[in-house]
């Protein structure tokens, strides 16, 4: 009797656990991004790179050039495609980098990985394209 409550338990346990696996894998991405979408999101990324890159340049208030390099670095995630993945990590390496030296003060270090950042993020274009 008590092999039978042991085996009864297993086997519950088990259906449950197995009617539950298909409704957590469910709550991620439904399908891919098409390759309009990518290179828009790229396109995406280089312009707001660059923007930020010229509200450091001139010397714009630190809020406005931290929401400008969250939004790069939001446009950047969109960019699907594993050719490119290492290049656009590297510049979200750099963006990341950029955020920090803003908010410690020091806009010129800042400026230095933006255009570190602006030239990858073309770089990941030309490779995007070139495929």
């Amino acid at each position: 009797m008590d092999l039978l409550k042991k085996l009864l338990l297993a086997v519950s346990v088990t259906v449950a656990m197995s009617a539950m696996a298909p409704v957590a894998t469910a709550a991620g991405k439904i399908e891919n991004a098409t390759a309009e979408e990518v290179s828009q999101a790229i396109e995406d990324a280089i312009r707001l790179s660059e923007e930020a890159l010229t509200a450091v340049q001139n010397g714009t208030d630190e809020d406005t050039v931290l929401g400008l390099l969250k939004s790069t670095k939001q446009a950047s995630k969109r960019i699907e495609s594993n050719i490119v993945d290492r290049l656009r990590s590297k510049a979200n390496s750099r963006i990341s980098k950029a955020r920090s030296a803003i908010r410690k003060g020091d806009n010129a270090k800042a400026e230095s990985y933006l255009i570190e950042a602006v030239s990858i993020f073309k770089e990941v274009q030309s490779k995007y394209k070139a495929f």
